[in-house]
């Protein structure tokens, strides 16, 4: 027979390692927004990493959760190709499904927090990127010679054409 109460254990276990990695995604994501709102590229470079070291722990363990899952719901009968974490909880003692559901409910709302400030953060970051292209396009036109030939001497224009292609070849 199975080790029913190891394997709930076990998933309890996974569930807390799973929250933890949620709250520390959430403390990095946080401090993305700051450090796309100072430009601190070095900074948000190494946010970046800490983020996908993150993100590979967070997938073994919801590979390893959804192992879990299935191995307890094939003891519980439950009719699933992968049975969820409520239908699980309802085949516990109500005091171990509901520290199971508790978990759950912290989780998804962890990574609904994430996934705003990561929208967010998206935001910032294509802002930053637009705001770099306009500088630098700024800049080219600087630089970039007169389109039309004037006579010496002649007066200048204040018509000038509008130039929609970006020569890098400055």
């Amino acid at each position: 027979m199975e080790d029913i109460p190891g394997m709930v254990t076990s998933l309890e276990d996974i569930l807390v390692k799973e929250f933890r990695i949620c709250q520390s995604l959430h403390i990095i994501t946080k401090d993305e927004r700051l450090a796309l709102t100072k430009n601190d590229v070095p900074a948000l470079s190494t946010l970046v990493e800490q983020k996908e070291a993150l993100l590979d722990d967070l997938t073994q363990i919801e590979d390893h959760r959804r192992m879990l899952s299935q191995n307890l719901g094939e003891v519980f009968g439950i009719r699933a190709d992968s049975p969820t974490l409520t239908e699980i909880s309802k085949s516990l003692n109500a005091d171990v499904g509901g520290r199971i559901n508790h978990l759950r409910d912290g989780i998804l709302a962890i990574a609904e927090e994430i996934k705003v400030l990561t929208s967010g953060n998206r935001a910032l970051a294509m802002a930053a990127m637009e705001r770099v292209d306009a500088v630098q396009t700024f800049l080219l036109d600087i630089f970039r010679p007169a389109l039309s030939y004037d006579r010496p001497g002649a007066p200048k224009s204040n018509y000038t054409e509008a130039i929609w292609d970006v020569d890098q070849s400055v």
